[in-house]
């Protein structure tokens, strides 16, 4: 599988591609992929310049990537604190994209009690400009 121009691709491109397949697959955790998920997935795939061929080829065959959380506690939390960091990208965060984190949450293996916890915290922290790796060191 593959084309000349993935062959070429960068490690960030490649990564962008791979984080945005894993993003549908949470997307579709519950059988579908809503509107208001659409949108979401739209945005970021926007923000990680990825083309309308690239996401409609990613949307199209994400099934066929297989969607592995990560193991440990911290890279679970920093997944968690990179899509709160996505969403507040535009200075906007919608209750709809908070809905869609608490779903990444416990598609991460969190419970609701410690997204619950972790949220509110972490959207401060993001917001007042702290970096993740910071924000990491003080949630763990």
């Amino acid at each position: 599988m593959g084309t000349i121009a993935q062959l070429f691709e960068s490690g960030k491109q490649s990564a962008d591609k791979g984080h945005f397949k894993n993003l549908v697959m949470l997307a579709r955790v519950d059988g579908t992929v809503d509107e208001t998920e659409s949108k979401l997935l739209a945005r970021i795939a926007k923000r990680l310049s990825l083309t309308n061929e690239q996401v409609a080829e990613i949307m199209e065959n994400a099934g066929s990537y297989p969607m592995t959380p990560p193991v440990s506690k911290e890279e679970r939390y920093e997944r968690f604190i990179q899509f709160i960091q996505m969403i507040c990208v535009d200075g906007h965060v919608e209750l709809s994209e908070e809905k869609l984190v608490h779903k990444y949450g416990i598609a991460l293996g969190m419970v609701e009690e410690e997204i619950n916890k972790l949220y509110p915290s972490i959207l401060d922290k993001v917001n007042s400009g702290m970096t993740r790796g910071n924000i990491l060191e003080e949630i763990i």
